[in-house]
């Protein structure tokens, strides 16, 4: 009697992966329980953001860990969907989500230093701090979202197969609407300089993420 090989395909380190966003955002509610809750609720309340305002920063721990969190799940995402074009079997790869989580932490971080530089030279400073803290708290908040997303992809195939295209959708829905509210926040400072904000947002918000998508498709 012949017996074939099975192929097994390892997902440990997505499991460990999974985990640790699991037990940051965990402790996070732990740690912060009245911050994380009225984080929770950003979308229908402003208490969370209102509660920083005065001091915008990811330098705290609290919104350095979600920052953090965040780069993980949004590039666990991405090799989702770079295994499920490439017809790579999901689990294989390690280095491959270490380059994709690279590129996206350099992305990110060059994303912020220029929006900073742009402030400061067309003189709208304050405003863009206080618009990329809100438009950025929103993201995280998202990415918890991905997170589930990415627990479905991972351990069921045929939500690999079926969904991936529709939760990239709603994810994509989602960061829209949450840009649109944080847009509307702004809206009696962005009349008051509407050319400088329109250059800031073409540059910032729509130029990096066409030139990414034309380098992965």
């Amino acid at each position: 009697m012949n017996q074939g090989l099975r192929h097994i395909v390892n997902l440990d380190w997505i499991t460990f992966i999974l985990l640790g966003c699991l037990i940051a955002i965990a402790s996070l509610k732990y740690v912060y329980p009245k911050r994380f809750e009225d984080f929770l609720f950003i979308i229908t309340s402003d208490k969370f953001l209102t509660s920083t305002s005065r001091s915008p920063s990811f330098l705290n721990p609290f919104n350095s860990l979600l920052l953090i969190t965040d780069w993980i799940i949004v590039s666990l995402f991405i090799y989702i969907g770079y295994c499920f074009y490439s017809n790579i079997e999901l689990g294989t790869g390690f280095s491959s989500f270490l380059y994709i989580l690279g590129g996206y932490i350099v992305f990110d971080l060059l994303k912020l230093l220029l929006e900073r530089v742009i402030g400061y030279t067309l003189n709208i400073s304050e405003l863009i701090k206080g618009y990329v803290y809100r438009k950025i708290t929103f993201k995280n908040f998202l990415s918890i979202i991905l997170l589930l997303f990415c627990i479905l992809l991972c351990y069921n195939k045929e939500y690999l197969r079926t969904h991936y295209l529709i939760f990239l959708g709603i994810f994509c829905i989602l960061y829209l609407i949450a840009l649109l509210f944080t847009l509307r926040k702004f809206q009696s400072e962005i009349v008051q300089q509407p050319s400088y904000f329109i250059l800031y947002f073409c540059t910032l918000e729509i130029a990096p993420y066409y030139i990414m998508y034309k380098v992965f498709i």
